[in-house]
């Protein structure tokens, strides 16, 4: 089989500002600065690190949605 990956999607309230902006910057100690999108959507192949960014999310007040996609290998 294929690799996994996680992907969280999420949704962090406009208000409070400081909320939010505190958010991205618990994601930046996490390490994955470089790994999120402007859609509000996080990949990563380490489980505890989507994990980590689900709780972060639950804290600040966000909806979230946690996946876990399997590359498949084409059968030739």
């Amino acid at each position: 089989m294929g690799n996994k990956l996680y992907i969280v999607d999420y949704d962090i309230p406009v208000s409070p500002a400081r909320s939010r902006v505190q958010f991205y910057r618990d994601l930046e100690k996490l390490g994955i600065q470089k790994q999120y999108s402007t859609l509000s959507v996080i990949h990563t192949e380490e489980e505890y690190l989507a994990k980590a960014v689900y709780l972060l999310v639950v804290a600040h007040g966000g909806n979230e949605h946690v996946y876990r996609a399997t590359e498949i290998d084409p059968v030739l």
